[in-house]
């Protein structure tokens, strides 16, 4: 039987029912799950049991499984089997170090590049608390780009954007220093680029607040920027993923960009692999 896919009712956002994804999946199985995957950019499977060998298996069905961001300061003791292609995102310290990435801060809007842009997001929750504030956030940016008024998709087409510092971090602080994006190293994207499976349009739009559009000056990229953001955030084109213990999430990181609210309380543990993307046109 091919899996039962539920659409959110929102712009993106599907669950997949009836796969066990820690058993190898059949032709009919895995294209389904790929077809569910290019037309709702974001799909999740509940109840799923795994060993981080069998999410590593199964994310390979997006692209090739690579290594990203795994902290410096990761306890390898705490799974000695884990395999190197696997990142933890956790708020839980033990000896008062970090055992993953993020924390319990706010991690603002953004897409992810290392440089080149990943492909498919992969997170499997083993610990989640109650708060809502935990949920995922993502938006459809091939939406927010179709519904965007003409006068100011004309502003964008043919436009390059600098992806901000290489070095910055997801998570919210405050009082930050100001940076002049324009000085940034890169990585340089085209602002509008098309997916290369399904030929879809959307906006390419890194991380909010540390991006600027060349050849451009400053204050009117950051306005520009920011009028894009808030259009592309806008609840008509967002959906929110309410986490329970093993759920499996993946969204496409070059049609979406994500974010999740600060956590007040509650252990937060969260295992992810990313696949490799290409060079956006």
């Amino acid at each position: 039987m091919k899996p039962e896919i539920i659409p959110s009712g929102a712009a993106l956002g599907a669950e997949v029912r009836g796969v066990n994804l820690a058993e190898p999946l059949v032709d009919d199985t895995r294209e389904a799950i790929i077809d569910a995957y290019h037309q709702h950019q974001a799909i999740f499977f509940r109840g799923q049991t795994l060993t981080d060998q069998q999410l590593v298996n199964f994310s390979a069905i997006f692209g090739k499984v690579i290594a990203d961001h795994r902290p410096r300061d990761y306890y390898p003791e705490l799974d000695t089997d884990m395999p190197d292609l696997v990142d933890v995102v956790s708020n839980v310290s033990i000896d008062g170090k970090p055992i993953g990435a993020l924390g319990s801060g706010e991690a603002i809007w953004h897409s992810d590049t290392v440089p080149l842009p990943n492909g498919a997001l992969i997170l499997h929750a083993l610990e989640i608390p109650t708060a809502s504030a935990s949920d995922t956030r993502i938006a459809n940016t091939q939406a927010a780009y179709a519904a965007m008024p003409k006068e100011m998709r004309s502003r964008l087409e043919g436009r390059a954007l600098i992806h901000g510092r290489q070095d910055y971090s997801l998570v919210k602080q405050d009082g930050a220093s100001e940076i002049d994006p324009s000085q940034s190293p890169g990585p340089w994207f085209p602002l509008v680029r098309t997916h290369i499976a399904t030929g879809k349009k959307g906006l390419f739009l890194g991380r909010r607040g540390d991006c600027y559009i060349v050849d451009m000056a400053i204050d009117e990229s950051n306005a520009l920027l920011e009028d894009i953001w808030k259009h592309v955030t806008q609840p008509a084109f967002v959906w929110s993923h309410a986490w329970s213990v093993g759920d499996v999430l993946v969204w496409d990181n070059r049609c979406t960009v994500h974010s999740r609210g600060a956590i007040s309380e509650g252990r937060r543990r969260l295992h992810r692999t990313t696949t490799a993307g290409e060079w956006p046109r």
